[in-house]
């Protein structure tokens, strides 16, 4: 058993942590798990997506304006998600993350399903809140259980293929629900005598949660390891709190959080924009925007992901568990570059090129989020202490279609208003998000020392 001296400025005592000698768990229960994991991350997005794609038909048969349109999305599911995301972290932490995440399965997909018998906008609109509430719990439970799932060894690729998984999940959710779509009359022959008679958009949102109780029941088959010494040794820092881990931790958690939810905020200002910009100065269809942003969002996905591992080889035994810290303060730098590279272009292909680069900026650090949250918090209170990271995030890119209208209404009648406030609130996030990011780095790494040692002596003995 190791310790390490307790630390300085009144940080709570630091705690003896004894190797891991949980059982071991097998590649093919771990395969199965983490392709749950996955086909749940899925299932949210196309739940998610499904509202965004039929807002044209509710909107005519509810007679919804645009503004409760946008309630839904911005109210009932992103506002509520951040809401939701620490109490629904407390309880996986407390009860079982494998049991809550199966129990917000049922919740999010039960509410998909009750959208499509909505008769007013405020019945729809708690169907939604009860969609934001279910999905709150995702990414924390998630990241949490999958240190639980995998071995060791795999875990920092586990993590990388899970991370990957949910990015593109949001493009394949649009991709399922508009094929989901466009097959409604071949089911509903298929479907019950009473679902037969609904509307299109109602039964695409039936046949949407449809799934849930079967996903649950496969999260329920998941093997997760048993506590054991591990968790025992977890057990007094789950007494310290959340509140005591978070003033211990402080300039982590303010690099960390703040920088991730900078960089959340720098990407949705221009991926909010870019297609009215497009639209506005390039005379782009709605067409060829959804290809323009789809492929861009394709490759900077494939080459994010290559150079984050190229990365990572190259600076690994060098920064040890700092690597991936320095891996997304260099890719927040190189977006910042690309979101001022677009006050040059000259055509919608450029814009498209510059944000696919900002894209793949992203996710070569993206993929590593995961790994790191793991690393610097006890297992006792991973889930919570990443619900609070959830909840900045979600704080912080919900400012940045405000911050983006406001200052190009202050910009008018400058040309090119609208981007050259997207592209400056883009490229000031990410830069202060970069250097935060680089200013947490050796806190990070004392952090790691203090709950997880054996990761702090592994990369000496690699050095």
């Amino acid at each position: 058993m190791k310790t390490i001296a307790a630390p300085r400025h009144g940080a709570p005592p630091v705690l003896p942590l004894p190797a891991d000698s949980r059982p071991a768990v097998s590649v093919v229960s771990a395969a199965y798990g983490l392709l749950v994991l996955i086909i749940a991350t899925v299932l949210a997005a196309v739940n998610r997506q499904i509202l965004i794609l039929l807002a044209d038909p509710m909107r005519h048969a509810l007679a919804l304006s645009d503004t409760k349109l946008g309630l839904l999305q911005g109210v009932g599911i992103t506002l509520f998600a951040g809401l939701a995301a620490v109490p629904i972290g407390w309880l996986a932490d407390r009860y079982g993350r494998r049991l809550l995440l199966a129990l917000c399965v049922l919740v999010w997909t039960g509410a998909t399903a009750a959208c499509g018998f909505a008769v007013d906008f405020q019945s729809l609109l708690l169907a939604t809140i009860g969609l934001g509430l279910g999905e709150a719990g995702l990414a924390p439970i998630v990241y949490g259980m999958l240190p639980d799932i995998v071995p060791e060894r795999r875990r920092v690729m586990a993590n990388g293929i899970y991370a990957l998984a949910a990015i593109l999940g949001a493009g394949l959710g649009i991709a399922l629900s508009g094929r989901l779509i466009a097959s409604l009359q071949g089911l509903r022959p298929l479907l019950p005598a009473a679902l037969q008679g609904l509307d299109d958009w109602r039964l695409a949102f039936v046949v949407v949660g449809a799934p849930g109780p079967l996903v649950s029941l496969l999260i329920l088959l998941v093997r997760v390891r048993p506590a054991g010494s591990v968790a025992d040794s977890d057990s007094a820092a789950s007494r310290v709190g959340v509140a005591a881990y978070l003033r211990a931790n402080l300039r982590t958690v303010v690099g960390l959080f703040g920088g991730t939810g900078l960089a959340q905020l720098g990407l949705a200002a221009l991926a909010n924009w870019v297609p009215v910009v497009v639209a506005r100065s390039f005379g782009a269809s709605a067409v060829q925007i959804g290809q323009g942003i789809g492929g861009a969002y394709l490759a900077g996905t494939v080459a994010g992901a290559a150079f984050g591992a190229l990365t990572v080889r190259k600076l690994g035994r060098r920064l040890g568990v700092a690597t991936p810290m320095r891996v997304l303060a260099i890719g927040l730098a190189v977006g910042a570059i690309a979101a001022l590279l677009m006050l040059a272009a000259h055509s919608a292909l450029q814009i498209y090129l510059l944000f696919a680069l900002q894209v793949a900026s992203m996710i070569a650090g993206s993929v590593l989020v995961p790994t790191l949250l793991q690393d610097m918090t006890p297992a006792a209170l991973r889930s919570r202490v990443i619900a609070v990271g959830t909840l900045v995030a979600v704080g912080l890119s919900s400012l940045s279609p405000v911050l983006v209208g406001l200052l190009s209404d202050a910009l008018q009648p400058m040309p090119q208003a609208l981007l050259v406030a997207a592209a400056a609130v883009s490229a000031a996030s990410l830069a202060l998000g970069s250097v935060l990011m680089k200013s947490a780095e050796a806190a990070f790494v004392r952090t790691v020392q203090r709950y997880h040692p054996e990761l702090a002596d592994a990369d000496q003995t690699t050095r």
